[in-house]
């Protein structure tokens, strides 16, 4: 097993130009499968805002960013999502990944993600964060090489796995940790080498408060509200 390797970045951050134009050589990789549970059992791809649909707005942020956008799915719901999302998958020529296994954890829809992406890398983005920030995406994209396998944020003292950067190369080492019984992401991190971004990098690159930002319960989503009101 290869030691992890966390390379610093507190200091000497990449320049980074929000306003990027060109695709990024990665693909987008929009983990949808879980089942909502602290959400009341409902399916958070589902989640609406001021009468439009949380996911369509993370897209017009984020879809334009990348060369393909793949939608990780439990095993069931294409031809659902096909017939309620039909304009939103033509428009962004959304390719739709079933997982093989139902209720699997995050780590069964990064395998497939992995295994149908056509880019070497791609970054992981929960569809319950409803507010990323294409700075700090483009700033973590900087650090993607040939010499690292991960890219993860550490913000608050905590990884955030489910807005990163994988390579393909983590394919085998996320299966691995799947035989094992794993199902958080964070646990197949000692088999890859892993770069952090800190906190002090990412606030360089863009809202990092914004961009981590994720709904896990209605209280959450009334917060996002409460936050709009007052910015309105």
């Amino acid at each position: 097993m290869k030691p992890p390797l966390h390379i610093k970045t507190l200091v000497d951050t990449p320049v980074v130009n929000a306003a990027h134009k060109e695709r990024l050589h990665a693909s987008l990789l929009l983990l949808a499968g879980g089942q909502g549970s602290r959400m009341g059992g409902r399916n958070k791809l589902y989640l609406e805002f001021e009468g439009s649909l949380l996911i369509e707005g993370t897209l017009e942020v984020v879809a334009p960013l990348f060369s393909e956008t793949i939608l990780l799915v439990a095993p069931g719901e294409s031809e659902n999502i096909k017939k309620h999302f039909s304009s939103m998958v033509r428009k962004w020529e959304i390719t739709i990944v079933e997982d093989r296994v139902r209720a699997r954890g995050p780590l069964e829809g990064l395998y497939n993600g992995l295994y149908n992406m056509k880019e070497e890398w791609g970054f992981l983005l929960g569809c319950d964060m409803p507010t990323p920030d294409p700075g700090v995406i483009i700033g973590m994209n900087s650090f993607c090489t040939e010499h690292n396998d991960a890219v993860v944020a550490e913000r608050l003292g905590y990884l955030e796995p489910l807005h990163a950067f994988y390579r393909k190369s983590c394919i085998d080492p996320v299966l691995d940790a799947m035989r094992r019984g794993d199902r958080k992401i964070k646990q197949f991190y000692s088999g890859v080498k892993l770069t952090v971004v800190y906190e002090e990098a990412l606030k360089k690159f863009g809202d990092d408060r914004s961009s981590f930002f994720n709904l896990n319960t209605p209280h959450d989503v009334e917060k996002m509200k409460l936050c709009q009101e007052v910015k309105d």
